[in-house]
């Protein structure tokens, strides 16, 4: 008996322990922080950036955004679009090393797929068409079981309103332009 009680103890903590590997982080949408017992988030300057493509956007625009290593790799990864109410928006994965999960909606995040060495994840992001306001990308490195870093934060990526293009009713493209001065030119020959 005691040894099927062992094996089931030790079958069920191996489980517990190989779970995030896999990036299937989604207990961690709130806080963001890996529950690797009783280790917490360091609080030296992270060896990881967030960065993107822009500084501002508008309503259903795409963001490029890179979760980059200065030296040293990391294994694992939590990213998320976030306003003051939480996740927004949604992200289309660029590579293997990533996946999507569901933060409170389908593709709101971005984890590791496996708990191989990265230096460089990209993912796209698609900003909601209605509701927006200034966001942050923030996310959560992992080096190892022991060291990680929670709330790395990209800069402001300010709202700027819906994406319409307007145009002056003075702008004219100019083959236009052309074409009027073309069909005008014998008409100033013969004044």
């Amino acid at each position: 008996m005691n040894k099927q009680f062992l094996i089931l103890v030790f079958g069920l903590n191996l489980h517990a322990v190989t779970a995030y590997i896999n990036g299937a982080v989604t207990l961690a949408c709130t806080s963001m922080t890996p529950n690797h017992r009783n280790n917490t988030a360091s609080i030296l300057k992270p060896p990881y950036r967030v960065t993107t493509d822009v500084s501002n956007y508008t309503a259903g625009q795409v963001i490029k955004v890179t979760l980059q290593a200065n030296e040293t790799g990391f294994r694992g990864f939590l990213l998320q679009a976030r306003d003051e109410t939480g996740p927004v928006g949604t992200f289309t994965v660029t590579g293997s090393d990533a996946q999507l999960l569901s933060c409170g909606t389908a593709g709101s995040a971005v984890s590791h797929t496996s708990n191989v060495n990265k230096s460089t994840i990209v993912a796209l992001w698609k900003a909601p068409n209605n509701n927006n306001t200034d966001i942050r990308f923030r996310a959560t490195f992992v080096q190892n079981f022991s060291l990680f870093w929670v709330d790395v934060q990209s800069d402001p990526v300010r709202f700027v309103g819906t994406n319409t293009t307007v145009t002056s009713p003075h702008d004219s493209s100019p083959s236009v332009s052309l074409t009027i001065y073309l069909l005008l030119l014998p008409l100033l020959a013969i004044i």
